[in-house]
């Protein structure tokens, strides 16, 4: 199945990459490049992997579902926001931002589409994995974004999560220090030539042989949580990359609780986000404690 859209005489002439970007609400030239480039584009019925190729008026541009037009993104909440900085809820299951694998109907594709703004205008300050849901902090203008990279980089942004992990860690509470190796192959390991990485963990709740836990970054490498969970022995229930496969869970159960941040005017900013309902309640008729 495909969606098409009809090429405007105003965009008579332009690159197939151009007219696409502004044709398909929330699509970003680049995003449509890659489209382009995939072969997930149709201009007039036959494929078009030129993305400088120009097109004419009345022209059918049309884009394979699959990847799809981003208006299949699913919305997102705002949880919070004050000017130009917002913190949203991510849902699970899906692409976080634009890559080759996910070119369109991803979560910044939603937020964008929420607020009526160019994906271009979204400076996301961190980033959350595909399966993991919970809150996200986002700027909407350059001098924003930069004045919270910096917060990040100097550690004033506190981040804190939740989840449920097999096992029970040494200790109600303590922290891990596994120094960590660049990805390689989308997978991290840990490796004593490696960053520095250091988390703490408090343990929360437990429910037979799951642990429910809080999870609080003091260092921000990718993948971190779920590497230092399993290297801990208490990997993450659902995380089939650094733990092992579970048909009762269709994700990692963790989840961006609590973001404490400054503001660029002075004072800071604390925003949670609710547990998601596969957290609240498991398989086995687990509840976490409030």
């Amino acid at each position: 199945m495909r969606r098409s859209v009809t090429v405007p005489r105003e965009l008579a002439g332009s690159r197939l990459d151009q007219a696409l970007a502004a044709l398909a609400e929330g699509l970003s030239r680049r995003a449509a490049r890659v489209l382009i480039e995939r072969g997930s584009v149709y201009l007039d019925g036959r494929r078009c992997r030129t993305a400088s190729r120009a097109v004419a008026e009345g022209a059918r541009i049309s884009v394979e579902e699959g990847p799809a037009l981003p208006s299949e993104a699913p919305d997102v909440a705002v949880l919070w926001r004050e000017g130009p900085i917002l913190v949203m809820n991510k849902p699970a299951g899906v692409p976080f931002a634009p890559t080759r694998a996910a070119a369109a109907g991803t979560v910044l594709h939603a937020l964008a589409r929420r607020l009526a703004r160019p994906l271009q205008s979204l400076h996301p300050v961190h980033r959350l994995d595909t399966g993991t849901s919970g809150a996200v902090l986002v700027a909407l203008e350059a001098g924003a974004a930069a004045f919270l990279g910096e917060a990040l980089r100097e550690g004033r942004v506190a981040k804190s999560y939740n989840a449920w992990v097999a096992g029970e860690p040494e200790g109600a509470e303590g922290s891990w220090s596994f120094p960590l190796g660049r990805p390689a192959g989308g997978v991290v390991r840990v490796d004593p030539s490696g960053r520095e990485a250091r988390t703490l963990y408090r343990v929360l709740a437990r429910e037979g042989e799951w642990s429910f836990l809080e999870l609080r970054l003091l260092t921000g490498r990718t993948h971190q949580i779920r590497v230092h969970c399993a290297a801990a022995g208490v990997p993450i229930l659902g995380d089939a990359k650094y733990g092992r496969p579970d048909p009762r869970f269709r994700r990692p159960l963790l989840h961006s609780r609590r973001l404490v941040f400054p503001l660029p005017g002075g004072g800071e900013a604390a925003v949670e986000a609710p547990l998601p309902a596969d957290m609240v309640t498991l398989p086995a008729g687990g509840r976490p404690s409030p």
